[in-house]
């Protein structure tokens, strides 16, 4: 008895987990033009598709650490 209710509850929990990636945009979609809290009007414009290979996620927080820090990178003169 014990073993059938541990079966059933194992069953349950596997048919309840949630193996889904987190989901990306896939496809570019306009963003449509708006107005932010000061008033100020945002121009619309098109989002770029993304890319969900984990070698391009890596390689886009490497460009941006690398574009928020550069100063870091440059040589003094």
């Amino acid at each position: 008895m014990i073993k059938l209710l541990f079966t059933l509850f194992s069953l349950l929990l596997l048919g309840c987990s949630d193996n889904q990636e987190t989901s990306r945009p896939k496809k570019s979609y306009y963003v449509p033009p708006s107005v932010n809290y000061k008033g100020q009007f945002r121009k619309g414009y098109v989002r770029k598709s993304v890319s969900t290979k984990p070698s391009a996620i890596r390689n886009q927080a490497r460009s941006k650490y690398y574009y928020n820090t550069r100063g870091k990178y440059r040589r003094k003169k």
